[in-house]
């Protein structure tokens, strides 16, 4: 069974999978800002994962909680580039996004 280290694996992947996306000018920083998003929520995280690999946590249960800890992504980095507000929010959207691809692909 997976731990919670390869989930981070996983979802450092998976940032720079979106990332690419996203354009030259905001890559890095979208990476280091979903990073930073999961050193701020590694706790909930770890318990979050844990459960969902016990099959006690669904993907929407998980998806409802991380949308709940969606302001820790403060996006810094990005907001230092000058990215309006609705910009911002799509990010932080598609970190949380993230981190519910890689928590199922993971554990559920």
């Amino acid at each position: 069974m997976p731990d919670f280290n390869d989930f981070i694996d996983q979802l450092k992947n998976e940032l720079v999978n979106r990332a690419s996306k996203l354009g030259d000018e905001v890559k890095d920083e979208f990476i280091k800002d979903g990073r930073t998003f999961a050193e701020e929520a590694e706790d909930d995280l770890k318990r979050w994962t844990k459960l969902m690999a016990e099959g006690k946590l669904t993907k929407e249960d998980l998806k409802f909680l991380v949308n709940g800890k969606k302001d820790l992504a403060k996006m810094e980095a990005l907001k230092h580039k000058g990215i309006a507000k609705a910009q911002l929010d799509q990010y932080k959207s598609s970190i949380v996004d993230s981190v519910i691809t890689s928590a199922s692909e993971m554990f559920g």
